[in-house]
């Protein structure tokens, strides 16, 4: 999905590809040891098999990279010159040649170094950052963030509009809605059937609304409700959709009022919370943590240091939109 948000820097990946890369070379590296002492005990069977694997493994990792960069990118042959050394490795232990136990793990250390120095080195780290709104005119409670994700050389952001149900009184859905047509001109919107999250694995996901099931009159698609949506993603963000009349932290009677929305599944399961100002952070924390309690919670949901890292107080787009809105903009 890299090219459809433009030109993509040659030499630059999705940071879950570089993270898959890296990973193998671990189990690379955890390998050699495992082959050095397999030699050394005479265990050819197993000797064997490791090598084998390890060409296997990195053979996988030079398909990822020759996917994203290009079969000439200087890892693959770096990758090469591995899967040859390893060759001639099996081949002296296939015919059962005298072998410098010490020189082998030595000169394939030596390989896999130069690999790890390539991707650490060589290879840059593209952002994937998609956003997820379902009514067209709750769009600027996202817009600043999505073109500030867009104006980034190195993120590849999309908006995928989600479709919505109204709900019967019994909770079942109704009509689906779909209002991807209806977005400004200037946002290129993705088809919520063709983008795959599972596949993409988008490295921060943006929603604003944060019910899932829990609304009596709408609901998204459950495939977008925020514990769905977490799997696919490292970050999943969700920003209110609404701004609230702003409420002094011990201003109780007020609080009681809006303290529904602080304990939601989009509160719960979204790993940042973005809210309007700092005095309504507390409260979101606050009432997050009463509401946990009640309901028999604890850990990191009644953590406050871990939630004054979840819920942050940087402001709404909405008031980004208002700033920034111009007569001629509007029909």
């Amino acid at each position: 999905m890299e090219d459809n948000a433009g030109t993509v820097n040659s030499k630059s990946m999705r940071k879950s590809r570089k993270k898959q890369i890296e990973d193998i070379l671990g189990l690379l590296d955890q390998a050699h040891t495992a082959i050095k002492k397999a030699i050394e005990t005479k265990n050819t069977e197993i000797a064997l098999n490791l090598l084998e694997q390890s060409q296997d493994l990195a053979i996988q990792v030079g398909g990822v990279i020759e996917e994203s960069l290009g079969e000439d990118f200087a890892t693959v042959r770096m990758l090469e010159s591995y899967c040859e050394q390893i060759y001639q490795t099996y081949e002296m232990v296939r015919q059962q040649q005298t072998i410098n136990t010490g020189k082998i793990y030595k000169s394939l250390r030596k390989e896999l170094v130069r690999i790890e120095n390539s991707v650490r080195n060589d290879i840059s780290v593209r952002t994937s950052v998609v956003f997820l709104p379902y009514k067209a005119s709750m769009w600027d409670s996202l817009e600043s963030v999505w073109k500030a994700a867009d104006a980034d050389p190195d993120c590849d952001a999309y908006v995928i509009p989600i479709p919505y149900f109204d709900k019967n009184p019994n909770g079942s859905f109704r009509e689906m809605h779909y209002e991807g047509d209806l977005y400004p001109k200037d946002v290129p919107v993705v088809s919520w059937e063709e983008f795959d999250l599972a596949a993409e694995h988008p490295d921060v996901i943006y929603i604003h609304n944060p019910y899932d099931e829990c609304n009596h009159v709408t609901s998204v698609h459950p495939a977008f409700y925020a514990r769905e949506l977490k799997k696919f993603t490292d970050v999943l963000v969700y920003i209110p959709y609404f701004i609230l009349n702003e409420i002094e932290p011990d201003n109780q009677e007020a609080i009681d009022g809006m303290k529904h929305f602080c304990f939601t599944p989009g509160t719960l399961y979204a790993d940042r919370v973005i809210v309007q100002s700092e005095n309504m952070r507390q409260i979101y924390i606050n009432e997050f943590i009463k509401a946990a309690r009640e309901m028999g919670l604890s850990g990191e949901y009644v953590d406050r240091k871990f939630l004054e890292k979840k819920f942050l107080g940087l402001g709404s787009p909405k008031i980004d939109k208002v700033l920034s809105a111009r007569k001629e903009d509007y029909i």
